[in-house]
């Protein structure tokens, strides 16, 4: 393997001190290095960890901007000027190295600007060399650390001689601002469909729906003025696809008011613009994301609200059969997520969804009732989606 920089800590020699976080607290303005407390049989250690600078970073690689950068040295570090502030690489972080500044999002670099003229701020501070850096081949897994596979953090952590530490890494929060990416998910699913089926006015309900969702959606980004970076990550970011596609798709669908073959290009860019949205939340790091509820509930959002309204339209009954069935997938596939994360169950808004549905054959305007209950259903499912993120971490301290 080859040898990049890295930390190497030693549990045996840390008096708790809090040095290292203090003289990189003070020199750079942020809270990059943390050091959580741990009890063992009766005395405590510590863990001085920042950035892992790991071998395969998903912060670098998610990033829609291409921001984040790994030198061939091993460091990952945030180039400001292309950063727009999307919050992407937190999600995709399981160590809670990065932190928002005032014109970027930051983290520890290892002193960069230090290399060959001194030690990293964090390692001359420690006074009994518990904290070191150095030419590393790899860390090593640590099991009160998030699971080793996910980044590969180039960390090598020394082990008490005695006793063995216990910590829980797994943790809860709410992500902030999610009104936006709550109203695209849904309504890219929404347009995307509704368009699909070439329902009632589809063109400009599809292109108002994007566009105003996908507005409420930027807000979540905090420098938006840099959002043309975003070209970047194509190669490489969900997110990237996610937005780019969306524009393109929106900017089909008003050619086609013109050339109406424009419409199957339209289509196609909002089918990968959706598959984006979907991958983007699909991060190892977020165990309540990552699994199969996750698409579901997704494509789900789309098929619940529109095939109703569709069989209003056409009376035809394939839409009622399709639309319940996709009902109770969510309900199943909810049930196995609640099961692992306590989250909510899908059967107080599904199942009277799929008796109405099953009543609009014999009366269809009760189909329009059943897009109505899919809507709030579906709104409140993913507001918990966002409010209720189980996410990976380092141990609280």
């Amino acid at each position: 393997m080859e040898r990049q920089l890295g930390f190497i800590f030693d549990h045996n020699k840390c008096i708790i001190c809090n040095a290292c976080v203090n003289a990189c607290t003070q020199a750079y303005g942020y809270h990059w290095r943390k050091l959580p407390i741990f009890q063992i049989d009766g005395y405590k250690t510590a863990l001085s960890i920042a950035c892992n600078h790991c071998r395969d970073p998903k912060c670098m690689k998610v990033c829609p901007t291409q921001a984040i950068r790994k030198e061939d040295n091993g460091i990952v570090h945030i180039i400001k000027e292309r950063c727009i502030g999307c919050n992407y690489c937190t999600w995709a972080c399981p160590y809670e190295a990065l932190e928002m500044g005032n014109d970027s999002m930051t983290k520890c670099d290892l002193c960069m600007n230090r290399l060959g003229k001194g030690l990293p701020y964090c390692v001359e501070a420690c006074p009994t060399g518990a904290l070191a850096f150095g030419w590393i081949e790899g860390g090593n897994e640590v099991n009160y650390l998030p699971p080793f596979e996910i980044t590969k953090p180039n960390f090598k952590v020394i082990p008490p001689k005695e006793g063995k530490i216990e910590g829980e890494y797994t943790k809860e929060k709410e992500e902030k601002n999610y009104l936006g990416l709550l109203s695209f998910t849904i309504g890219s699913q929404v347009s995307l469909f509704y368009s699909l089926l070439k329902l009632p006015f589809y063109m400009p309900i599809s292109i108002a729906i994007l566009l105003v969702t996908l507005l409420l959606s930027i807000t979540h980004s905090k420098f938006f003025s840099r959002s043309i970076n975003m070209i970047y990550g194509l190669k490489n970011s969900w997110l990237s696809r996610e937005v780019i596609f969306s524009i393109l798709s929106v900017f089909f669908f008003a050619l086609t008011l013109i050339y109406s073959p424009m419409y199957y290009l339209a289509e196609a860019f909002l089918i990968i613009g959706v598959a984006s949205s979907i991958l983007i939340y699909m991060l190892k790091s977020r165990p309540s994301w990552y699994n199969i509820d996750t698409p579901v509930s997704f494509i789900g959002s789309g098929l619940t609200i529109v095939l109703p309204l569709a069989y209003f339209f056409t009376h035809y009954l394939a839409f009622i059969i399709i639309g319940a069935l996709v009902s109770i997938l969510e309900i199943i596939t909810a049930h196995e997520k609640a099961k692992k994360f306590n989250t909510h169950e899908r059967t107080v808004y599904n199942i009277p969804y799929v008796a109405i549905l099953a009543i609009s054959l014999l009366f269809a305007p009760l189909s329009v009732i059943a897009s109505a209950i899919a809507v709030y259903s579906e709104v409140n499912y993913r507001r918990e989606f966002f409010k209720k993120v189980i996410y990976y971490g380092i141990p609280n301290y």
